[in-house]
């Protein structure tokens, strides 16, 4: 989910940065445990991977996000908003993804007829305007709202209920 940048091979020295998932560095050599990056940075061995890695399963990374504080704009374990949380699960995956919820519903997948709509699957969106969620399963997704002020796993039709009470109906669902 993250990791700290540290300036020399001890995890005991204060770290300079915090990197997200999904950070790209070069690293320039190995320094036992550590890789060292053309910043200088040490970065534990066992955090970095090949820019070639890319997860299976793109809603069990968003998944990895569940109890991160809700951040407008924010796309890190430290804070997330709903599209940041679509965009970095499916970039993970190897699946580019826009930004923002409005460009992710013109530009991913195909909408759902309403017969569909009834038997969502995994990986399915749900966008309301200015929202997303990502579909876990039959009976729940997985979103970061501002609610809950966290990303949650919450039941699809409690969540539907909520947001519609709150003024704002469903207005498409997708299907990679």
């Amino acid at each position: 989910m993250r990791t700290f940048a540290f300036p020399a091979a001890s995890i005991k020295l204060p770290p300079l940065e915090t990197l997200s998932l999904g950070a790209s560095v070069t690293i320039q050599r190995d320094d036992g445990a550590f890789a060292v990056t053309r910043e200088g940075w040490y970065l534990p061995r066992s955090h970095i991977g090949s820019l070639e890695a890319m997860e299976d399963d793109f809603v069990a990374v968003a998944e990895r996000f569940v109890g991160t504080p809700y951040l407008w704009g924010g796309k890190s374990s430290l804070g997330i908003d709903c599209s940041g949380l679509v965009q970095i699960a499916l970039t993970a995956a190897g699946t580019g993804c826009p930004r923002d919820s409005d460009m992710q519903q013109d530009g991913l997948g195909r909408e759902l007829s309403p017969a569909e709509m009834k038997k969502l699957r995994r990986g399915d969106l749900i966008f309301w305007k200015g929202h997303v969620a990502i579909v876990r399963d039959a009976s729940t997704i997985v979103h970061a709202n501002a609610h809950h002020m966290a990303t949650v796993i919450e039941t699809t039709h409690e969540a539907i209920a909520r947001i519609k009470a709150a003024g704002s109906e469903v207005v498409a669902v997708k299907r990679l």
